[in-house]
């Protein structure tokens, strides 16, 4: 696509010879291009709440004050970029297919941070905070596009990643005090050794096992939020992944520390996943 752009920059008497295509012309082409993109030097924060109120309006659950930064590789900053690309699937409906970064060297780490609470009732409840420290994409992405069946989103998604620590601190993230900490995670492709993941793992595929984003009415007529992954195709099999934590640990101000130590599940299978979110 580039190309064709420099080349009608560079020849405009090429471009004035152009002429319109007809219908039946236009009809059998069939436009798939892409781009690359980074991003350098990202950082977000503020004070927006994303909230999910319950049909009946009794309950709802926020999450908000978001931030996220992340670091760069400065040697080579735009030379590993995410990629947009669509694609057409085996149906002939379009795919839309996101790239993370291969990150080979782990430069590129994300810090995030968002607060949570639940609602019922007149009732809010803080929940805390979750902080992510040096969160780690090796490759991996996702896929969108229109279920085969019914109504919704139908959704594709790999990962390969790290955490230094995620901790989950019931009393603010700017508070001293109790607070569960897992380090040094690693979730990604389940090894033959069950040393550590060398590649992403494959949760759901729009093309072999979809995960779907929709919504279910029951006999009742109400209507409720969906997310499921379907069962794998006849003959295929659902993808193994591996999840290693270095240490899960409690820490408090009040009381001894608590270590756990390790814990690994050497090969988890996704087989069917359906979550409906009730009143």
């Amino acid at each position: 696509m580039r190309a064709a752009l420099l080349l009608l920059l560079l020849a405009p008497g090429l471009a004035r010879a152009m002429e319109p295509l007809p219908d039946s012309a236009l009809a059998k082409i069939g436009g798939r291009d892409g781009m690359s993109f980074n991003l350098s030097n990202f950082a977000m924060s503020g004070n927006t709440v994303l909230r999910y109120h319950t049909p009946d309006g009794r309950g709802s659950i926020g999450i908000g004050s978001l931030s996220a930064s992340r670091s760069d590789n400065l040697d080579a900053p735009f030379a590993d970029p995410y990629r947009l690309d669509i694609s057409r699937g085996p149906g002939g409906e379009d795919i839309v297919n996101i790239a993370m970064p291969q990150n080979l060297l782990g430069r590129e780490a994300w810090q995030m941070a968002f607060d949570f609470d639940v609602e019922d009732g007149g009732i809010k409840v803080q929940g805390g905070s979750v902080i992510l420290k040096d969160l780690i994409y090796y490759g991996g992405g996702m896929q969108w596009s229109t279920p085969a069946v019914g109504e919704g989103l139908a959704f594709g998604l790999s990962t390969r990643m790290e955490i230094g620590s995620l901790a989950l601190q019931p009393n603010g993230r700017n508070a001293v005090g109790e607070a569960m900490v897992l380090s040094n995670v690693r979730i990604g492709a389940a090894t033959e050794d069950g040393s550590a993941p060398v590649a992403p793992w494959r949760l759901a595929d729009v093309s072999s096992q979809a995960g779907i984003f929709n919504t279910r009415t029951d006999d009742a007529g109400n209507a409720r939020l969906h997310i499921g992954i379907n069962w794998p195709e006849a003959g295929a099999a659902a993808a193994a992944g591996t999840l290693q934590i270095g240490n899960i640990g409690f820490r408090s101000e009040t009381s001894a520390n608590v270590d756990l130590g390790s814990s690994r599940i050497g090969s988890i299978q996704l087989q069917f996943l359906d979550i409906r979110f009730r009143p």
